[in-house]
């Protein structure tokens, strides 16, 4: 007879293996992390799954995926055992002791130029601490891939994250120095249609970039690019390499102005929009401790060494 859910208690260990398991999909990613044998892994998840009377994993050549009740298990799995890690802290009365897993999630281009150049630091203020880097440059869902803290540009107006101000900052347009002399520099923005263009593919194949006239009037340019790629990273690659004109955040493309790799494409136009990142977290884990500590890294590392800010 199929156990009813309710009457089920599943072992926070086996819970542990679920979603673990699930973030490398792989049974022998997950047992090599916690240095176990992966028939301790399987066997953990065949007892949620017949427990529950459910399917919770799909097995296949290309790894591990969950299935829906394993999805909506596995996003109740990870709230609990971050609880658990909470209680664990004030009970031990180490609740300011920054330790165990947090999961950045990041462009893999803000990643780069803001985390890993100084991640050194705060692996060795924190030894305890445990960083899992995600860098895509799409939108991480904070509960169900159960991460900790994400960079993000846009956060709009909601009760779901909390956001703490990194710094401020423009896009504008840059190419490579042997581009502009193989294919001359536009002198206006309607110049942009006969040159090579590089977007982003989030973008589709027509980008409409924002300007601003000599009397600081809006305007706008349509170009179908060239060149288009699926990472920001990407795109700023291309152009260091002379693929065409692209948008760029300032302060990632700051490094390559000053050691003469990009220039910057109609600077009497730009549009002069500023942008704000921020580091985001969900509401039940902003106090956390290694969550504080994290955002205060990136605060730090935002002002003193990237210099987040608008350029005029």
């Amino acid at each position: 007879m199929k156990q009813e859910p309710r009457s089920f208690l599943p072992d926070p260990a086996d819970l542990r293996w679920l979603v673990r398991s699930l973030d490398l999909r792989s049974f022998s990613a997950a047992a090599r992390e916690m240095d176990v044998a992966v028939s301790v892994v399987a066997r953990g998840v065949d007892r949620l799954e017949a427990g529950y009377g459910v399917r919770l994993l799909r097995r296949s050549t290309h790894g591990l995926s969950a299935t829906p009740e394993g999805a909506e298990l596995a996003q109740e799995a990870r709230a609990l055992l971050a609880q658990l890690e909470d209680i664990g802290a004030s009970l031990s009365d180490q609740r300011s002791r920054v330790a165990g897993t947090l999961r950045l999630a990041s462009s893999q281009e803000i990643c780069e130029a803001l985390v890993l150049p100084h991640l050194a630091d705060l692996q060795a203020r924190y030894p305890a601490l445990r960083v899992e880097l995600l860098a895509d440059d799409r939108v991480a869902d904070l509960v169900t891939e159960g991460i900790d803290v994400a960079l993000r540009t846009t956060v709009g107006h909601s009760d779901l994250v909390v956001a703490r101000e990194l710094g401020r900052f423009e896009r504008r347009l840059y190419a490579a120095p042997e581009y502009l002399r193989l294919h001359g520099t536009p002198a206006h923005p309607s110049d942009l249609q006969q040159h090579h263009t590089v977007t982003h593919t989030a973008q589709g194949p027509a980008v409409t970039w924002a300007f601003r006239n000599a009397q600081g009037k809006p305007l706008e340019v349509t170009v179908r690019s060239r060149l288009a790629a699926s990472s920001s990273a990407l795109v700023h690659h291309a152009l260091v390499g002379g693929a065409g004109i692209g948008m760029l955040s300032c302060p990632l493309a700051a490094a390559d102005v000053a050691q003469g790799r990009l220039v910057e494409v109609l600077a009497p136009f730009a549009s002069r929009t500023v942008h704000t990142l921020y580091a985001v977290s969900s509401p039940g884990r902003r106090n956390a401790a290694r969550v504080k500590a994290m955002i205060d890294f990136l605060v730090k590392a935002s002002k003193d060494r990237w210099a987040l800010a608008p350029v005029r």
